[in-house]
């Protein structure tokens, strides 16, 4: 009696060859548009010979845009597409795994009312944060059940998690700001700049940089995050955030960098736009 596939998610992983194209998308991904394939090769464990034949076929197949210089590749919208289908055939095979071991992952929220071990409660998030409630006392298109007693204003662990978090979408707005060589702050727009951060209101406020601090201090405003600024503003996105970030020059490739890998890996749809900070742009 041949045997019946309980689920193809693990096809990724059967196919050695899909395999590598992925890794070689991933890393591809990191280092657009500057790539090396030696240092593919060496990440990967693979000859420099087997990484360029797999560009050669990514490039037939459009998932590769080459630049000008010979070591300039950057992933096209087919390629990003590509890499969301391998992550999710990933999750799906990993939590089928979890499933199997009946591994039961423990996740936190904040208590918004008295909550009792083992009652079910619904599930909000709200200002990037997930909080739970009695379910009847909160109406939620998520619920879980507590593992333990919490006070309101307390952690509370959740297992069991059914239904869909209602999440907004979140957005960066990434303000490009000149080098210190361009004349740093003082060669910013700084009445633009105002004007992007009310009409944006944001919910965090990253920045990058010297230069981007001294326009934040002409400002007025504190910066919420200062380091790890790409990450920490692809996961405020994630969780519904709007995230203002003033970057310097290149700088602005690692955020946006980020944001496509977020997207990519989580099946996620961050928006985000660049705007330039100089004053010689006209508003």
């Amino acid at each position: 009696m041949a045997r019946v596939r309980r689920n193809s998610s693990s096809d990724l992983l059967r196919n050695k060859g899909e395999l590598t194209k992925f890794q070689i998308l991933v890393e591809v991904l990191r280092n657009q548009p500057h790539v090396k394939q030696k240092d593919i090769s060496d990440a990967l464990g693979v000859t420099v010979q087997a990484v360029s034949k797999y560009f050669k076929k990514l490039v037939k197949e459009g998932m590769l845009e080459t630049g000008v210089k010979r070591a300039n590749y950057k992933l096209t919208p087919k390629a990003n597409r590509k890499l969301q289908e391998y992550l999710t055939s990933l999750e799906r095979y990993v939590n089928t795994v979890k499933r199997d071991l009946k591994v039961e992952r423990v996740w936190p929220a904040i208590a918004l009312q008295k909550i009792k071990a083992g009652e079910r409660v619904g599930l909000v998030m709200s200002g990037g944060v997930l909080y739970a409630a009695p379910l009847k006392e909160h109406t939620a298109k998520a619920y879980g059940t507590a593992v333990a007693d919490a006070d309101e204003g307390e952690d509370v662990g959740l297992v069991d998690l059914k239904g869909e978090v209602e999440l907004e979408q979140g957005r960066i707005l990434i303000v490009k700001l000149p080098s210190i060589n361009e004349g740093g702050s003082r060669a910013v727009d700084m009445a633009k700049i105002r004007r992007l951060y009310e009409e944006f209101k944001p919910d965090r406020v990253g920045v990058m940089g010297t230069v981007g601090r001294a326009v934040l201090n002409r400002l007025g405003v504190k910066a919420d995050v200062e380091f790890g600024i790409s990450k920490a503003s692809a996961l405020a996105a994630l969780r519904g955030l709007k995230v203002f970030v003033l970057v310097v020059g290149r700088m602005v490739n690692r955020i946006v960098d980020e944001i496509e890998l977020a997207n990519a890996k989580y099946g996620a749809r961050i928006s985000y736009e660049v705007r330039d900070g100089m004053a010689t742009e006209n508003p």
